[in-house]
């Protein structure tokens, strides 16, 4: 396949990250750092895509916020990469929900601009708030109501509090709001049975798990099976890049999976075409 969605890519230059927390998760999962991260370089980035049979990438970065590790600054330092390549990736706002009234008029103007999703991760906000918590229940009527899609992280790794990451508390927002389009990223993990359960019983919820289905989490074969059965339709490639290893090594991996072809080529590009809109080959 050369037409792979990644559903979780930063470009040189954006992180969600800083460089040394980069380095330091990488190291716990055994991985090295691509070459275009260390070398900061676009056009080696363009090349390991290329490899990879990465057409598109989903930029979506953590809201504003000041948990440690984490340094948001989006897809502002990539700016040049992607006015110059347009093609090649889609980008998504985030806001910080803590003011819930100047939240609801960001996603207006997102809207009016053509954006198609919004993170939003209330967890790490100033005021931190669950994300079924009733005082956002404004902003996602609104985000419902201008047709785009919400992206949260949810993983141990947010926090403040690993509870912070159930995937339960998404259910109750898809239950209330049955036309939100809802993709969680990072996989909910480790909560990841009540995650495939969420998505069992919510039609309108999405999985990117990330990481943890690719480098051998506990978990990670929980995902692949739910995916080669009753979630195929609902759970999404997405890279992590630049906090993964080399992508041609990524495809390999699931290559070993030995999917079947119509299972592969949801995972890796039909669900998140779905999910975005996109207009199939």
């Amino acid at each position: 396949m050369n037409d792979v969605i990644d559903f979780r890519f930063r470009p040189v230059g954006s992180q969600s990250w800083t460089r040394d927390t980069t380095f330091h998760y990488l190291k716990r999962m055994g991985l090295e750092a691509t070459p275009s991260f260390l070398q900061q370089s676009p056009d080696l980035m363009f090349e390991e895509m290329k490899a990879a049979g990465i057409a598109l990438g989903v930029i979506g970065v953590p809201g504003p916020t000041e948990i440690r590790g984490l340094d948001p600054i989006g897809a502002s330092g990539s700016q040049d990469v992607i006015d110059d390549h347009p093609e090649m990736f889609i980008r998504f706002g985030s806001v910080e929900p803590s003011d819930v009234d100047e939240a609801v008029g960001e996603v207006r103007q997102m809207a009016a601009a053509g954006i198609a999703g919004v993170t939003i991760d209330p967890s790490t906000a100033k005021v931190s708030r669950q994300f079924h918590d009733r005082a956002l229940y404004p902003l996602y009527e609104q985000v419902q109501e201008c047709g785009m899609l919400v992206t949260t992280t949810q993983s141990c790794l947010l926090g403040p509090y690993m509870d912070d990451c159930r995937p339960e508390y998404v259910d109750h927002v898809a239950t209330d709001f049955p036309d939100l389009t809802i993709v969680i990223q990072h996989g909910s993990w480790p909560y990841v049975l009540e995650a495939i359960g969420v998505l069992y019983k919510q039609p309108n919820v999405f999985l990117v798990p990330g990481q943890y289905v690719h480098y051998g989490f506990a978990g990670s074969n929980e995902y692949i099976h739910a995916l080669r059965h009753q979630c195929q339709d609902q759970i999404i490639f997405g890279s992590v890049y630049p906090n993964c290893g080399s992508l041609t090594d990524l495809r390999k991996t699931i290559d070993e999976w030995k999917l079947p072809a119509d299972v592969e080529r949801k995972y890796l590009h039909d669900n998140a075409a779905r999910v975005l809109s996109l207009a199939s080959p």
